[in-house]
């Protein structure tokens, strides 16, 4: 086959590749809706067009009414709501497919050379992999569209005076649209601090020949920067609006933290020890590997400003999870600018032959690409899960999610006109917000910059009830006259249940496998109650429908998530009642033998409990919980050296969690293996220097099997906690004592009373 026909191949197989590309990214935004934000922009969307004004204040909450607000998405709240006003689900999805597409093809454009057809698609194609996970239908994707075209307008068109008129009206889009709208300026800054460095610096190497912008470039550059300054005053709240930005970051340092600790989306992207490991974001770390390489084989015609540039948004990325995309899109622009000026053939150690023998491995490579990228879609596409309500199974694709969501306990408020203060879990109040707005206020929602760090930590102490004075006061504070319990991801904790139940002025009027709701006992509720009162000890289940499920696999989260609830109520026949109707279903489910086996091992029959772990374990023998659970079960059963394994398997699985060494020292204590326990005990502590409670339990319990050397040295360990000082002077005055050194206790007991006077 000639040469020139080889080069046409290569070509074509590139643009079809290209084809293939934004074929699959239109495809992978078409995810269903299952972002739980959203719905607080649908909410305040229609406000805005309902009532005609953007509020400074908060109107969403019953916890922080009137409290200033900067609504910097307030733009795209409109956008929403109008789209899915007038075209559903349906229509959001399709408006995040145009504006990420939209967004691929100014990265295309940016970069493009018909040369290097494999290295733009091959890139990009990672870019997709690491923005496949914020397909949220969130402003974020507006703020990357803007991000893109800032980028094209200064690497492509300066030299045209409408750049000016361009970015202004980008940079007023953006500071209305999404909070980030402050990357538009600094994105101008730092050209400019590149190109007065190159021009007046001496730099190493051919630093300074980097490409350098002309002179009238490099003026309109200037006269830009206070033209996009200018342009973040124009918000509903002018200077507020624009120094919204600076607040957030210069909070971040100190009370913030605990939502960085908390909320999955701003957690760190990268684990400590995992920067090689693909467990996490490997498309996001082969990025950061490639980018940084591209500078390696540039690093004598390296760009100072771009390097820069590159260094920040890496470090931007670092710092939270939702971040990751940003740097993405700059890792590419990184890595198609530095290898611009590097040749294939100078870093090589393979020399080809011929341009023939090129354009032969440029088709095979392209070929494989082109296949990868149609077998990835394809395996995506089958993706999906089953629909109870209709008996037949639902695509993740389009629509809206039905396992994200408590749908059903939503249209439960909705179809009854319920009104009033919600206490709600942090999950459901943006949803309850676009569903229930404005008959319901809700407790809690996503807006975590209004809440604050204080706010955010006495919600989390009221979430599990750590505290019930802390609801009583919550609930007369705001004058609470609801409670909706979120169960449709994961089950509600045990003691907030159980603290709204027992409690008479409260009252069930809802129960299913997404929620539990309930109304306070209060005259404007009482027609709602008299009609919708449910009295759990009757509860009956409803039995799956086998006939109509035939030979499906499906999983009954239904029943699991109804169990796990009446269990933690209390409610043991029902809940077994339903876990067994959930093994009717699908035998090879590991929830419901976990089920079974709590409540067997509250009634004291650990035999079958132990039979019910044990089941669940060989189901699913990676999750920690059901894995611990099969532990305590051998504990009970009187087999310590099988508890002993199981805790062994725990540590090996997840060897940087410090509870599942504190329970093998536990286990090594029962066992009397004093020597094993201690140096087990190291590792937890080294671990988490913090836990005094663990190391209290099991030091005591060694003090209790009269072991009293080995009791001192646990409780001396649990002294450098700096916690519960006066108890343990006092309980390791107690072991010296015993051991006959009546001196060295005196001087303890003496540090206890010196610590907490009334310890006595």
């Amino acid at each position: 086959m000639p040469e020139r026909l080889w080069k046409a191949a290569s070509y074509l197989l590139g643009v079809l590749s290209i084809g293939i590309l934004f074929g699959l990214t239109a495809f992978l935004t078409s995810i269903e809706i299952k972002d739980l934000d959203l719905w607080l922009h649908l909410a305040m969307g229609r406000f805005i067009l309902h009532n005609g004004y953007v509020p400074a204040v908060d109107v969403l909450s019953c916890s922080i009414a009137g409290k200033p607000w900067v609504n910097h998405e307030w733009l795209f709240q409109i956008l929403a709501y109008f789209i899915f006003h007038n075209w559903g689900g349906d229509g959001l999805i399709m408006m995040q497919t145009v504006v990420v597409v939209l967004s691929f093809l100014i990265l295309f454009f940016i970069c493009y050379s018909k040369d290097k057809q494999f290295v733009t698609v091959f890139l990009l194609l990672l870019v997709l992999l690491v923005y496949q996970a914020r397909f949220t239908i969130r402003p974020d994707i507006f703020s990357l569209l803007f991000f893109a075209f800032y980028i094209y307008i200064l690497s492509l068109h300066l030299d045209k005076r409408w750049s000016i008129y361009a970015l202004l009206a980008t940079q007023i889009l953006w500071s209305n649209f999404h909070g980030f709208f402050f990357m538009g300026p600094l994105i101008i800054l730092l050209g400019i601090v590149n190109e007065f460095v190159k021009r007046r610096i001496k730099l190493p190497f051919e630093w300074n020949d980097a490409p350098r912008l002309s002179d009238e470039e490099y003026t309109r550059l200037k006269q830009i920067f206070p033209v996009v300054i200018l342009a973040c005053l124009i918000n509903p709240l002018t200077f507020e609006g624009a120094l919204y930005p600076i607040k957030v970051m210069l909070q971040l340092p100190g009370k913030s933290k605990v939502f960085f600790e908390n909320i999955q989306e701003l957690q760190r992207p990268i684990s400590p020890g995992k920067l090689f490991s693909t467990e996490e974001f490997p498309h996001y770390k082969l990025l950061i590997y490639l980018s940084l390489m591209s500078f390696i084989l540039n690093v004598r015609r390296l760009d100072i400003g771009v390097f820069i540039f590159w260094l920040i948004f890496l470090f931007f990325s670092l710092a939270a999870r939702r971040n990751i995309v940003f740097f993405s899109f700059v890792a590419y622009l990184v890595c198609m600018t530095n290898t611009a000026f590097v040749r294939f053939k100078d870093i090589s150690p393979i020399q080809f032959l011929n341009e023939k023998f090129k354009s032969i491995n440029g088709v095979l490579m392209k070929l494989l690409l082109c296949l990868w990228m149609i077998n990835y879609g394809a395996g995506l596409s089958d993706q999906g899960y089953y629909d109870f309500d209709k008996y037949e199974r639902k695509s993740e694709f389009w629509g809206i999610s039905q396992r994200n969501f408590p749908t059903k306990a939503a249209d439960f408020l909705v179809k009854n006109k319920i009104r009033g203060n919600f206490y709600n879990d942090f999950n459901s109040g943006a949803y309850l917000l676009g569903r229930c707005f404005p008959n319901i206020k809700v407790f809690m929602d996503g807006r975590t910059e209004v809440y604050g760090a204080d706010f955010f930590k006495r919600y989390q102490k009221i979430w599990k009830t750590t505290d019930p004075k802390l609801v009583d006061e919550a609930i007369d504070r705001y004058k609470l006259t609801g409670a909706f319990l979120n169960s449709i991801q994961s089950p509600i904790p045990k003691d907030t249940l159980n603290y709204f139940f027992k409690k008479k002025e409260w009252v069930v009027v809802y129960f299913d496998y997404d929620a539990v709701i309930f109304l306070k006992n209060i005259p404007k509720n009482k027609k709602i109650i008299d009609r919708f009162r449910i009295d759990l000890s009757k509860w009956q289940v409803k039995p799956a429908d086998l006939k109509r499920l035939a030979a499906v696999r499906v999983t009954p989260f239904q029943q699991i998530n109804r169990a796990f609830t009446l269990e933690a109520l209390g409610f043991e026949d029902a809940a077994l009642n339903e876990a067994q109707d959930a093994l009717k279903v699908s035998p090879a489910v590991a929830e419901p033998y976990k089920i079974m086996g709590k409540v067997y091992g509250k009634r004291g029959d650990h035999e079958k409990a132990f039979e019910n772990f044990r089941l669940a374990t060989m189901i699913d023998p990676n999750n920690t919980e059901v894995r611990t659970d099969f532990a305590l079960a051998y504990e009970k059963t009187g087999d310590l050296k099988g508890a002993i394994k199981q805790y062994q398997k725990i540590i090996v699985s997840n060897p940087q969690s410090p509870k599942g060494y504190f329970q093998l020292a536990r286990a090594f204590a029962l066992d009397k293996q004093y020597e094993n326990s201690i140096k087990t005990l190291n590792q937890a502590h080294r671990l988490d220097k913090t836990d005094v409670m663990d190391l209290l339990k099991i030091g005591d319990m060694i003090y209790d099997q009269q072991d009293f050397n080995v009791a001192r040295e646990v409780y001396l360990m649990a002294l450098t906690t700096n916690k519960d000082l006066s108890n343990l002077h006092n309980k390791l005055g107690l072991c010296y004592q015993v051991l006959g050194e009546k001196k060295v206790a005196q001087k303890e007991f003496e540090k206890g009373l010196t610590v907490n006077p009334q310890h006595k």
